[in-house]
């Protein structure tokens, strides 16, 4: 960054200095990038000429590569370079060192010494930690620096290595050739990127076609014989037609059987036949200890097996065969004994040609580039990958590879149980991360990417535990329990069930429900803490995989959990007088809070020390690790501990929880700032660990007290509709409602102080308030039309419900700008919450109530009142301000039931507030009178999401509970019957169950998915809506009102199942109809033996069957902290882009991009999320600059360049897409936004044709996520349309907008201002098609809507109004044309009647036949064409008239719209003296036509000038607006 830049970046605001300072690590921002010079690397040569091909480029040697690293880089990412370098990719093992220079000692010159007294000498191995630019510390600038490749010896390890290295290249991921995978489901991390932008079309496609004019012959003979136009259809390339060809008016739904859901893998040709590990393994010791250290078992494409030998030295062909082993080197062809390779792919290289043939037509030999990508065929490593919820199962099941059995060997070096090692200590590799020092940029990158890495590995790690676990594979470690309170240990996680309250633990809250989700809400808190990231404190390992019906909690181990340590704790903590045991005991505590500034200079309160003292003396014996909280198995019992408390005080900081006092069974009291209930527990280690954190965030007291057993908000609550119980008493507010209710509140408190600074000033200054009290006021008086505008622009004040118009007051006063400079400190502000307010009681064990009421409930404490007030917030605002967002189209990209919790979380609504938020679109749709009326356009389409997703969540929850306790082989039984009953009741009524019992018992009884009917299921359903959202369903909802596709899709992503490909029809028609075609099928083939006869499936009862049910996924909720480093500089970025400093901004954003890829690697959601802000922020940027210079002055230059890297972000953005395709899943809805933003993109950068296929895909993601009818669909297709007016398919282009406009007119009404706004786009379409009355009638009646809405002087109005009289002067000058054409005509007749009789005249008098006149004058009306003789005479008494015509009123030009006659030829006439008549010299047009025929002569007579194309100059009279008719730059 420039020293200019900086200064900008001062004046724009100082935050981001400080902001990006403090990644730095010091107080500045960082001036500018370090830039190393370039490393020279030295590669030895291989043994095999073949296996480094030739260089294309000659000045680029295969034994050298220059690299450029960066100043972070290490020794180890220098070697994945190398690694991936067509000049290096051989190599087996070895190591990077500088080249050697002798020091005194005779051993390599030391260069440098580290602090932590490491050298650095030439000649020697270089650690792989090592940074580059320390290895070189000793060298100036100017000075070459160069590293050496010296081959290292082989050990088993870095033998198995390469083994999987040459896997890698031979069997590349998203080839053929790759069978050694093992994903959980079919097709993991799908994409059809690729597919969708090359335009391949599926293979049943409809064939496009397109009208063209043919030439055919008339069937005369001679030069009469004129070609005719025909005009005929002919199918169109894919590489012409454009995507949009075949589009048709009505909406056509994908079928499900031809959806593309992914690519085939790339077929590539097998460099070998097979590899395994030789039988002849492990090595035994007497052969160990000559060096051996692998055997390996290759078949050649040659057609021979060897067994290769990996010695210390390297490999070597052995002459062994398949049955008998011999360790001796296999001889070469002239008899010698060669000496052993040091790499495996050289010695292959070597000893099979077809091996390099092959291996030279794949990365990264090739010279073509690949036909996939990489970033879409690579193994995802840190995320977990996306599976398409539609499949097709791999034909043959499986292949047989050897191999796949031996990975585990591979990657362990295990060959029996007895040398397996022990497995991964994931809870102290967690906390050894944690840490890691974090004082510089870099000590953060890194500590961060450690921390993903291992994170993604504990959530496979949890998933494959987890299904051992259900399988029943792992034995309990209390199987003298119940069942449901069984524990498991797999892979060092403790494995638990999270849906079953065996102990009765949350039997006051719920029960069952209550503890399902109690841990959801565990996993957000220890989400957030892991945010937070206090140092001192520790978080354990923890995901939550939902599977097969159930939740099951993975936790890594806490030290000491398992361990006896009552006696050990009960004598560290009794009271001894001895003073310096208790000091060791003090500095024990201060060690262990991680060296944090704040743990280690703070001193408790004398009086806390005491009560400390005496907490630890008084630890339960059950609970000896236990140091903070409540105790779960007593609660009367609270733990304290002066220095966790401590470190309680920067969570309690952070997240705005007030301290508070709880007191004990002992009647003392302690101070806490989370809830009581979030534990601190001491592990074995030392460390303080956090425990049950769901308690993070106060109680939703309203809901409590309203909605637990209240009245339905439905349509039944006028009826006073009393509604079954909650199921569980659980119910917490979200941390984003407790933000956004601070921020609310921060307002209102500085408009207060502002508003009592200004009464305070007025009255001091009474003189001068007259004078200034001017504009005050007006700002005053100018601020409430702001709520009308908000308000007035959906519907006109008469027709608002009271809700709407308090909704948008509430939204301009939150928007009212405030001056800062009289707020003063923000400081002064204080709102804190109370996280153990309204929180109700355990009962004691002789009480018979189910819970007790809350010991914390005194609202005079502010604390206590701002929980009360943010439960409020959230039903009085929150949720109106949601559905005032989407009624005034700010809200967007609502599509499906997960959109749409992703928005109502990220507000901070709980779902279970999805009744509340249909009752607020009721309430806004309905009139001033409260009469209720039907919904429309977006709250329309919103409430269609909403009451799915109550019914998709109603339905998962009965699914989970059928799905319990199944055997793996009964789920797709009971699935199958479940979507029958939901989905296909219309098809098959009564469906029957499948049931087959496994036959282990005679006594086995059904499960309970086999007595579920259609009716029963319903029933549950409205049950269950009813119970957990307080909304009552229409019963025909159920059978007419479900989008069932849509439903369907959404239950098999978010339950987790794969269905088998194909159509699935949910009318009994269409499955008649489909039926009656098959059987036709049938008959037409069975008629001619002679064609193949089409096997046609057997006829269905049911919709869907046991065998459409592929297999499971598994769901995964995990708790990964998030990458707080790049996150600041993204926000740096933003903040500095709003401040005006684009560059710096971008700048920021680009690097907080790098850093995402760094520590999450490319392929992760968050860094497709981060793609896609980078991108759209460009693309913001751009249009805004676009709209600044469409608004300057006529003469600037309206191609001038952006000063925007659109090339970047498009780049950027087509990754995006797929990652998200590979990551979220195909058709997803972030996927669906970026395919829009990226066609938004290409249109910008003027690839028209990529534009459109995108936006075509876009459509297909409408289809399958929601449906036809949402109003989003209608910018789809006017975008559509803009874009195809840029390619000049103007008729297309107006078919398009014609379906926007009339779909927008249907969804939102005539009036309203969606439907202006098409209208408005539908006037360009017109104008450009040339239909100037339709595109002036069109105008306005936008112009009506937007002086309706908006107001006669807002911009759109008057835009609008000028296209209006501009549209309005272009056809009055038609008007005046068509008139002065029609007396041009007049005359033109009237001459020609008089040229006629004069040419009868002569004719007669040269003695012609009447006859003949009448030939020559029917000849002259326009006879159908042809060169006719005619007699001179005549001719010369046409060209006698046609000069008298012309001397008379001139010719006219016209008959086109819009241009005007041209008049300088009859001025020009008619300006000559007068009786002087030209001569045939001067008029010498009449000379050029004399050879013409008749036809011609008298249509140039009449005006009618050929082959004359319209004019198509725009003036300065043109119609605004061109910019957005998409135009490029």
């Amino acid at each position: 960054m420039s020293a200019q830049e900086q200064t900008e970046s001062r004046q724009n605001g100082e935050e981001v200095q400080q902001e990006v300072g403090q990644l730095n690590g010091d107080g500045q921002v960082e001036e500018q990038a370090v830039t190393l010079p370039p490393v020279t690397v030295r590669i030895p040569s291989p043994s095999c000429p073949r296996t480094v091909p030739k260089s294309q480029d000659s000045t680029e040697p295969r034994n050298r590569l220059t690299l450029y690293p960066q100043p972070t880089e290490t020794i180890q990412d220098l070697k994945i370079l190398i690694n991936d370098w067509a000049g290096a990719y051989w190599l087996g093992p070895y190591s990077l060192r500088l080249p050697f220079v002798v020091a005194e000692d005779g051993r390599g010159k030391v260069f440098s010494k580290k602090q932590d007294l490491s050298e650095i000498r030439a000649g020697e191995r270089l650690n792989e930690w090592l940074e580059v630019q320390d290895a070189f510390a000793h060298l100036e600038d100017d000075q070459e620096r160069v590293l050496e490749i010296v081959k290292e010896p082989y050990g088993e390890f870095t033998a198995r290595q390469s083994v999987l290295r040459l896997l890698e290249l031979v069997a590349p991921a998203g080839t053929s050739t790759n069978t050694t995978s093992t994903p959980l489901a079919l097709q993991s991390g799908a994409t059809i990127f690729e597919s969708v932008r090359d335009g391949l079309l599926p293979p049943n496609a409809e064939t496009t076609y397109e009208e063209i004019e043919v030439e055919l012959p008339s069937g005369r003979k001679g030069k009469g014989g004129k070609k005719e136009l025909v005009k005929v259809k002919r199918a169109v390339s894919n590489d012409k037609s454009h995507a949009f060809a075949d589009w048709k008016t009505e909406w056509a739904s994908i079928p499900l059987a031809t959806l593309p859901v992914s690519q085939p893998p790339l077929e590539v040709s097998p460099c070998v036949k097979t590899i395994q590990i030789s039988p002849f393994n492990p090595p035994p010791p007497h052969l160990r200890q000559l060096g051996h250290q692998l055997y390996l078992q290759i078949a050649l494409l040659e057609g021979e097996t060897v067994t290769v030998i990996c010695s210390t030295r390297g490999w070597y062909v052995s002459k062994s065969n398949v049955n008998q082993f011999d360790a001796a080197p296999r001889p070469a062809a002239d008899g010698s004994i060669p000496a052993p390779t040091h790499s495996l792919i050289d010695l292959l290289h070597t000893i099979s040609p077809i091996f390099s043939e092959r291996l030279s037509k794949l990365a990264p030999l090739s010279a073509e580039p690949p036909a996939l990508d990489p970033i879409s065929t690579v193994a995802i490593p840190q995320a977990e990958p996306s599976y398409p919820w539609l499949a097709t199962s791999p034909k043959p099941a499986t292949a047989p590879e050897v191999l796949r059995t031996q990975l585990a060997f591979l990657h362990t070096g295990a060959f029996g149980a007895d040398s397996v090692d022990a497995a991964r200590d994931w809870n102290e590799e967690i906390q050894g991360i944690r840490e890691l020092p974090r004082g510089s940029m870099q000590e953060r990158v890194f500590r961060e990417k450690m921390l993903q890495k291992v994170w993604a590995e504990f959530d496979q790690a949890a998933i494959r535990a987890v299904q051992s676990v259900a399988r029943g594979d792992i034995p309990p470690i209390n199987p003298a329990e119940d069942s449901r309170a069984h524990m498991y240990l797999q892979s060092n996680i403790f494995i638990t069930q999270g849906d079953s309250d065996a102990l009765d633990a949350y039997s006051h809250l719920g029960g069952d429900a209550a503890m399902r989700i109690s841990h959801g809400k565990d996993v957000a808190g220890v989400r957030l803490l892991n945010k937070l990231d206090v140092d001192g404190l520790y978080m354990l390992g923890h995901t939550i995989v939902d599977w097969q019906g159930r939740r099951w909690i993975c936790q890594s181990i806490l030290p000491g959990i398992f361990s006896n340590r009552r006696k050990e704790d009960d004598e560290d903590a009794a009271p001894t007088g001895n003073d310096e045991d208790k000091k060791e005991k003090k500095e024990d505590w201060v060690n262990v809070s991680g060296g944090s500034p704040t743990s280690a200079t703070s001193e408790p309160p004398a009086e806390n020390a005491g009560d400390d003292e005496a907490e630890v003396s008084d630890l339960d014996s059950e609970n000896p690790m236990m140091i903070y909280g409540v105790d779960s198995e007593r609660q009367t019992t609270i733990h304290w501990d002066a220095a966790t408390h401590k470190l309680m005080a920067q969570i309690g900081t952070a997240h705005r929880l007030a301290a508070h006092k709880m007191r004990d069974g002992k009647g003392e009291e302690h101070e806490f700032y989370a809830s009581a209930e979030v534990k601190g527990l001491r592990g074995t280690d030392g460390r303080r660990y956090l425990l049950d954190a769901q308690r993070l965030c106060p109680v939703d007291v309203e809901w409590l007290e309203k909605d637990m057993e209240g009245k339905l908000v439905g349509p039944d609550a006028d009826n006073e509709v009393q509604g079954p119980t909650y199921p569980h008493r659980l119910v917490m507010l979200r941390p984003e409602l407790l933000e956004t209710f601070w921020e609310s509140e921060l307002k209102r408190w500085a408009r207060g102080v502002a508003d009592k600074a200004q009464a305070k000033k007025n009255e001091e200054a009474k003189a001068e308030a007259s004078s200034e009290a001017g504009p005050s006021s007006e700002k005053v008086d100018g601020e409430p039309p702001a709520a009308e505008e908000i308000a007035e622009a959906v519907a006109p004040k008469e027709e608002q419900h009271p809700a709407v118009e308090a909704a948008a007051a509430h939204r301009a006063e939150e928007e009212k700008p405030v001056d800062a400079s009289v707020i003063g400190d923000i400081k002064q502000f204080e709102l804190r919450f109370n996280p153990d307010a309204f929180v109700e009681q355990v009962p004691t064990k002789d009480s018979d109530e189910t819970f007790l009421p809350a010991a914390i409930n005194d609202e005079s404490d502010p604390s206590v009142k701002a929980v009360r007030d943010a439960s409020v917030f959230l039903r009085s605002i929150a949720i109106p301000a949601v559905v005032l967002d989407v009624l005034t189209g700010n809200t967007s990209g609502l599509m499906d039931g997960q959109s749409l919790s992703k928005h109502l979380h990220g507000r901070g609504i709980n779902i279970r507030y999805l009744g509340h938020l249909a009752s607020t679109i009721v309430q806004f749709s309905a009139g001033p009178d409260g009469k209720e009326k039907s919904e429309t356009g977006h709250l329309a389409s919103l409430k269609n999401i909403v009451i799915q997703e109550m019914v998709f969540r109603a339905s998962k929850h009965i699914l989970r509970t059928l799905l319990n306790d199944l055997q793996p082989e009964t789920v797709t039984f009971a699935v199958s019957h479940y979507l029958n009953c939901l989905l296909g009741s219309s098809v098959n009524s009564s469906p029957s169950a499948t049931f087959h019992p496994i036959g282990v018992s005679d006594h086995e009884d059904e499960p309970a998915y086999v007595s579920l009917t259609p009716e029963v299921l319903r029933k549950q359903i409205i049950e269950e809506v009813q119970q957990r959202f307080r909304w009552t369903l229409d019963d025909t909802f159920l059978t007419q009102g479900l989008r069932k596709k849509q439903l369907l899709r959404e239950l098999a992503m978010r339950v987790g199942f794969q269905l088998a490909q194909r159509e699935y029809i949910f009318d009994k028609e269409q499955a008649e109809a489909a039926s009656v075609n098959g059987e036709e099928e049938k008959s037409v083939n069975g008629k001619d033996k002679k064609k193949k006869v089409k096997t046609v499936a057997p006829k269905r009862n049911t919709v869907f069957e046991p065998e459409d049910v592929l297999t499971l996924v598994p769901i995964i909720k995990s708790t990964a902290p998030s990458v707080t480093v790049a996150e600041e500089i993204l926000e740096a970025g933003r903040n500095t882009i709003n401040r005006g400093s684009i560059d710096l901004g971008l700048e920021f954003m680009l690097e907080a991009l790098q850093l995402y890829e760094n520590i999450h690697s490319v392929i992760h959601p968050e860094v497709a999320s981060v793609y896609n802000q980078y991108s759209q922020a460009v693309h913001q940027l751009a249009r805004v600059k676009i709209q600044q210079v469409a608004a300057s002055a006529e003469g600037s230059d309206h191609e001038q360049p952006l000063g925007l890297d659109v090339t970047t972000a498009l780049r950027l953005q087509r990754q995006a897409v797929t990652v998200a395709e590979r990551t979220l899943g195909v058709y997803h809805h972030e996927t669906a936004g970026y395919y829009f933003n990226l066609a938004m993109l290409e249109n910008l950068e003027g690839n028209a044709q990529q534009a459109l296929r995108y936006f075509r895909h876009v459509l297909t993601l409408w289809d399958v996520i929601y449906g036809p009818g949402h109003p989003e669909i209608n910018t789809v297709l006017s975008n559509v349309g803009v874009v195809l007016q840029a390619i000049n398919e103007t008729t297309l282009s107006l078919s398009l907008q014609k379906q926007a406009y009339e779909s927008t007119l249907a969804l939102f009404g005539s009036a309203h201002i969606q439907t202006g706004q098409s209208l408005h786009q539908l006037t360009q379409a017109h104008f450009l098609a040339g239909d100037m009355p339709s595109a002036l009638s069109t105008s306005e009646q936008a112009l009506a809507i937007f002086a309706t809405r908006l107001g006669e002087e807002h911009g759109q109005t008057k835009e609008v109004k000028k296209n209006v009289e501009l549209l309005r002067a272009v056809l009055d000058n038609v008007e005046r044309q068509k008139e002065r054409n029609e007396q041009v005509k007049k005359e033109s007749q009237e001459r020609l009647r008089l040229a006629r009789e004069r040419v009868g005249q002569l004719g007669a008098g040269a003695g012609t036949s009447a006859a003949r006149g009448r030939r020559l004058g029917q000849g002259l009306g326009g006879g159908n064409g042809g060169v006719r003789i005619v007699d001179p005479a005549a001719l010369q008494a046409v060209a006698a008239a046609a000069a008298a015509a012309a001397a008379g009123t001139g010719v006219s030009s016209g008959g086109q719209h819009g241009v005007p006659p041209v008049e300088g030829q009859a001025e020009g006439v008619a300006s000559a003296p007068e009786g002087v008549v030209p001569t045939a010299e001067e008029i010498s047009h009449i000379g050029a036509r004399g050879t013409e025929s008749v036809e011609e002569l008298v249509r140039f007579i009449q005006g009618q000038q050929q082959n004359q194309a319209p004019t198509a100059r725009r003036g300065k009279n043109a119609l605004r607006g061109k910019r957005r008719t998409g135009a490029k730059r």
